[in-house]
């Protein structure tokens, strides 16, 4: 048991680890790894500025929509989704001339068409909503050429949201029927009036009694001259309450509410990520390289014994 212990403890001894051997040999070869890594920093550095150039910069606005129909028929509901669906809004937008001249670029001939334009916009434009509330609006455009053409686009933009806005043009028509229709009241009362007038200077016995009793004389042998004015007054007073609730609304005009200016706003790229990546990998193909150059050292060596 003895003879054999022996013998077996050479071969632990010779399976273990020198550290200071390992440490030597990255120290011979270190021009190895130095380089190695110095490759891998250049290629990395180069690769990270290129995604860099490549990774755009944003102009950033945020709206609020307010809209409310307050009760009125035809208003319309502003639907910032449904502003590239239609085909008028995408040749307004292709209007600005950096923006067209990106698509041309961009677009080869064969395939330039309404779709082509429509998905180049969708790309450009981006809209998002806020969770909490869905009426608080982002939009965002892509720094094509320079900051000008790009808050042209988001101004464009919401230039095309305002026209969808026809709530002051329904206040507007809303407000002359009622106009319209409480000048017809008043001439109708005007009538009721002079008849009233009428009756007073015919019947003798309504001059005779006191001015509380004549409503009720009125009343009492006149009731459908009593109910038409009642109906009258009725519409007078709602045609007057309905004007002073229209003007009342010129004060909540304001649907679309521009909550931030348009800020700038840098787009985030990985070339930090892909450098960091480089320079580790750099180092550690430098010392595979080290160990490998020692491998074939040290084969070389016992090929020639």
């Amino acid at each position: 048991m003895s003879k054999e212990l022996k013998v077996m403890e050479p071969k632990q001894y010779n399976d273990e680890i020198d550290l200071y051997e390992l440490i030597e040999i990255l120290v011979r070869h270190k021009w190895s790894i130095i380089i190695t890594t110095v490759v891998c920093t250049m290629l990395s550095l180069g690769g990270a500025l290129y995604v860099r150039s490549k990774t755009p910069n944003y102009l950033i606005k945020n709206i609020l929509i307010q809209q409310d129909t307050y009760g009125l028929k035809g208003v319309n509901r502003i639907d910032v989704d449904s502003v590239l669906l239609q085909d008028k809004n995408i040749k307004k937008i292709l209007e600005i001339e950096p923006i067209k001249k990106e698509y041309l670029e961009k677009t080869p001939e064969n395939l330039r068409s309404l779709m082509s334009e429509r998905k180049f916009l969708q790309d450009l434009i981006t809209i998002s909503k806020d969770d909490k509330n869905s009426n608080d609006i982002s939009i965002r455009t892509v720094i094509v050429t320079d900051e000008a053409s790009g808050r042209e686009t988001i101004n464009r933009y919401l230039d095309i949201l305002r026209e969808q806005d026809n709530l002051s043009d329904v206040i507007a028509e809303e407000k002359n029927i009622k106009n319209t229709s409480l000048e017809k009241t008043k001439i109708e009362l005007e009538k009721i009036q002079n008849e009233i007038l009428d009756i007073f200077k015919k019947d003798s016995d309504l001059r005779a009694l006191k001015p509380e009793e004549k409503v009720n004389y009125i009343t009492y042998k006149y009731p459908e001259l009593n109910l038409k004015r009642s109906e009258q007054e009725k519409y007078y007073n709602t045609y007057v309450n309905e004007l002073v609730r229209l003007d009342s609304l010129n004060d909540k005009l304001d649907v679309i509410k521009e909550t931030t200016d348009i800020y700038f706003v840098k787009g985030q790229s990985k070339a930090k990520l892909i450098l960091a990546i480089g320079i580790v990998m750099g180092v550690f193909l430098g010392i595979m390289v080290a160990f490998l150059k020692e491998f074939i050292d040290g084969y070389k060596r016992r090929y020639k014994k």
